[in-house]
């Protein structure tokens, strides 16, 4: 293959089914990664699929990847790229490909088939947290055993705190930026939701913030959690900040009176250095 994408990036190549098609005077894409990078599934699959008779790995991969964002989604089409990435875990499991195959293997199980299997992509994605790898699919992996443990509706209300806090301990020795920034954004979200402690979901959330948050609808509410949690625990320094972060970004949001009003009452009785 010519160009190999970097499968790093891949967690969020099957969000892109929705993108919207190149413009007609865009330059062409050099290879099928970058098909599949501008949203044109169809002729990245053709491509590698072409590719993959000839047992090639990494390209049977792409084509497994690119049929689950082929429209219409199809049974027939899931079954196909399961049994590609099966094939090529088996060869070798703990490879940059074997990783990346049994992730989307519990995607598949997830989120793709019309009646999804958690307990399937549950047992996939604690088998790749458990490798305790730099891979960044595996260490996204704790972010999905951390969602799917946390939030299962059959948790019992004193298994809560134990799982929370060993999947803390798990969470302490991620390195990838975007799982580092996901995690801390799912544990400070169950912090708040099973009520384990404003504090500590104060300190997940500003994990959260340091490690990246690129959308900016998730940095917007955010920061807004942050405010509040620092505000009502005491760290006036901290709510001022991101209440000050909040207005210089967001210009149009609705909350600005509020939050103006809020930084207003704080920054009264701060010290003079304090103040703007």
């Amino acid at each position: 293959m010519s160009r190999p994408f970097p499968l790093r990036l891949l967690p969020g190549l099957v969000l892109l089914a929705a993108t919207p098609l190149p413009a007609a005077d865009s330059p062409p894409a050099s290879s099928p990664w970058d098909q599949a990078a501008l949203g044109l599934f169809k002729d990245a699959h053709a491509s590698f699929a072409q590719q993959a008779a000839a047992a090639d790995r990494e390209a049977r991969f792409g084509e497994a990847v690119t049929l689950i964002n082929l429209q219409p989604k199809t049974d027939t089409n899931l079954d196909r790229a399961a049994s590609l990435l099966t094939a090529i875990a088996a060869t070798d499991a703990t490879d940059e490909l074997g990783v990346s195959s049994r992730y989307y293997l519990a995607r598949i199980a997830q989120i793709h088939r019309a009646s999804p299997d958690n307990a399937a992509a549950l047992r996939i994605y604690r088998e790749l947290a458990g490798l305790s790898s730099p891979h960044a699919l595996a260490q996204r992996a704790v972010v999905h055993v951390a969602l799917l443990e946390l939030f299962d509706p059959r948790l019992a209300p004193a298994e809560i705190r134990p799982g929370f806090d060993r999947l803390a301990a798990r969470g302490a020795t991620l390195t990838d930026p975007s799982a580092l920034r996901d995690f801390h954004l799912v544990m400070g979200d169950a912090a708040l939701r099973f009520n384990l402690g404003e504090t500590i979901a104060l300190d997940h959330l500003l994990a959260a913030d340091r490690a990246g948050i690129v959308r900016a609808t998730t940095q917007r509410d955010t920061w807004v959690r942050i405010a509040e949690l620092a505000r009502r625990t005491g760290r006036n320094d901290v709510a001022i900040t991101y209440y000050r972060h909040f207005l210089d970004k967001f210009l149009r949001d609705s909350r600005r009176l509020m939050i103006t009003e809020r930084l207003a009452a704080l920054t009264a009785t701060q010290p003079a250095e304090a103040a703007r």
